[in-house]
């Protein structure tokens, strides 16, 4: 299923705008349980490629179920088996490509976690300190960095993006955790705080982290951000 919503994103005679909106409500009718690892890895799987696909033919008919299909999908993140964690995160991750500069104006001046952006970066943060998601930080941190890079969007060449505006806090948390003592996923950590210097930069990112990574993570994510540029100019130079 998962293979035919990304075929028909592309098959604009497939008719599958007018189709999309029953199967959503049909698969998100039948969720699997949890114990049944194979079916939930699918389910998710499945859910994620819908959204996409609804998103590309109708974007603004996609964010009105955004928050229900995130919802159903998160239910599983905290499952004790690691393929459906991994197939959750690559679902939660494909669901953060359907933020849309309009559901992100919204965000931004909402002070009420009342937004659907909103609610999701709370939902975040929670779950960085619940026991029930311990075993999911890795998961957790990919997810981050696909929102990050999914609110890349930016009003003008010379204002913030919209991940900057929106989930910064959350970036210094991630910050804090990186230099705790007893953190295991030092690396997954880097590899968000990496994404966000691409993303936000480096110079709003290091003023918001001044005193939360020790020199030698700083290092890291300076040398990171600036094999990125170098990539950037290289793929330039050869298009």
């Amino acid at each position: 299923m998962s293979d035919i919503f990304t075929v028909s994103i592309n098959d604009v005679s497939g008719n599958i705008k007018h189709q999309l909106t029953d199967v959503l409500r049909v698969v998100l009718s039948f969720p699997p349980s949890k114990s049944d690892v194979v079916l939930s890895a699918s389910w998710v799987q499945a859910l994620g490629s819908a959204m996409v696909a609804y998103n590309a033919v109708d974007q603004t008919a996609s964010s009105e179920e955004l928050l229900k299909v995130w919802k159903s999908v998160w239910n599983f993140l905290d499952s004790t088996d690691a393929a459906t964690r991994k197939a959750t995160a690559q679902s939660l991750s494909a669901l953060s490509s359907c933020f849309s500069p309009a559901l992100a104006s919204v965000a931004i001046p909402d002070q009420d976690d009342s937004s659907i952006i909103r609610r999701i970066i709370s939902q975040m943060n929670k779950a960085l300190d619940s026991l029930a998601y311990a075993r999911s930080i890795p998961e957790l941190l990919s997810i981050i960095s696909s929102i990050i890079t999914n609110l890349r969007h930016r009003d003008s060449k010379t204002s913030p993006t919209a991940a900057e505006l929106l989930i910064l806090p959350l970036i210094v948390r991630i910050g804090d955790l990186r230099t705790s003592k007893g953190f295991e996923y030092k690396e997954a950590a880097d590899a968000t705080l990496s994404t966000a210097m691409r993303i936000i930069g480096p110079e709003a990112l290091l003023k918001a982290l001044p005193l939360n990574l020790d020199p030698a993570s700083r290092y890291v994510l300076i040398v990171v951000y600036f094999l990125h540029l170098a990539d950037c100019l290289s793929c330039h130079q050869h298009a």
